[in-house]
């Protein structure tokens, strides 16, 4: 913004306050502008990042989803692999018998568009109680990929075991026995994360698409 001389030579105090109120009205109608557009702008971003947050939200979501579908069947096959193993300790295991272990997912559950948001600070233009919702959704999708990274580790820790009953001692056989009952309280850890995830994601997509004043 540039502010020029007056182009006839002020003369009276009149002229002065003429000039000067016309300056003044220049100013403040370029500082009105200018503060029109920034707000125009953050107003895009706050409609952008809460766009990417339903995105992302309902991604995750359907990630979630499908790993509570299969925890019932990782259940199942840890209960299958425990009643060979007891058979074993008990002397009545069957030779060529294997243990077939649960299965296992690492879901990664994205949260760029949050990060985003935050550098950005797009958050300061969204109401207190939709921000709420969305980090509240955001800090279950978090834990849910911590406790499958635990499982993940129980799972690891389990198959160096081995397959075959046959070639472990009893000793062995017991210790595997306790691994897959604690793999199975994971299963109830995360599917208790899971269902508190998508709890929170179902509050957070019922929060409207636009910012403050939409």
């Amino acid at each position: 913004m540039e502010i020029h001389a007056p182009e006839s030579p002020i003369q009276s105090l009149k002229d002065f306050a003429i000039h000067i109120g016309v300056v003044t009205v220049g100013i403040l109608i370029a500082l009105g502008l200018e503060q029109a557009v920034e707000a125009y702008h953050r107003h895009e971003l706050a409609r952008q990042a809460v766009e990417s947050f339903h995105a992302e939200l309902a991604e995750n979501r359907k990630a979630v989803r499908e790993v509570l579908d299969e925890i019932a069947g990782h259940n199942t096959r840890a209960e299958e692999d425990i009643a060979l193993l007891t058979a074993w300790q008990q002397g009545k295991g069957t030779a060529g018998t294997e243990l077939k272990y649960p299965g296992i997912r690492l879901d990664l559950m994205s949260s760029a568009s949050w990060d985003a948001a935050i550098a950005t600070q797009a958050l300061g233009e969204l109401p207190y109680d939709a921000v709420r919702r969305y980090a509240e959704a955001y800090a279950g999708f978090r834990l849910f990929t911590e406790q499958e990274k635990a499982q993940l580790a129980e799972w690891q820790d389990m198959r160096l075991f081995g397959t075959d009953p046959a070639q472990m001692t009893a000793t062995q056989r017991q210790t595997l026995i306790e691994r897959l009952r604690h793999y199975q309280n994971y299963v109830i850890v995360l599917t208790m994360a899971g269902k508190g995830a998508l709890t929170a994601a179902d509050r957070a997509l019922e929060v409207p698409k636009g910012p403050k004043g939409d």
